[in-house]
């Protein structure tokens, strides 16, 4: 990893996935990570969907993490829960440090 990339991943850390300032404590898949749960742009993207039969119409969650949390990048329709909940992976975006998961609810 570049420093560039180091110092990316601090301030995302220390600041955007802050649990004073936006982050909160979640367990996924089995461990704990800092997560930003966003709403707004959840919606943003539905309204914006072209497709009403793809995974981000039908989203139910979209959150921001570190790259860094993750073993591996997750990949559309594979699984993951969040704390007690279970989930599809509808989308997957990244940039440098981070990942944009959309998730759609599975079950009950």
């Amino acid at each position: 990893m570049s420093f560039f990339q180091e110092q990316l991943e601090r301030d995302a850390r220390n600041v955007f996935l802050n649990p004073e300032e936006f982050g909160t404590p979640h367990i996924v898949n089995g461990r704990e990570m800092i997560i930003v749960i966003d709403e707004d742009q959840l919606q943003h993207r539905k309204s914006s969907a072209s497709n009403p039969t793809d995974g981000v119409y039908n989203a139910s969650l979209l959150f921001y993490a570190l790259k860094t949390d993750f073993e591996k990048r997750p990949i559309t329709d594979s699984s993951i829960r969040i704390d007690d909940r279970n989930f599809k992976v509808a989308d997957v975006q990244e940039d440098e440090v981070m990942y944009t998961i959309t998730l759609r609810r599975v079950g009950s």
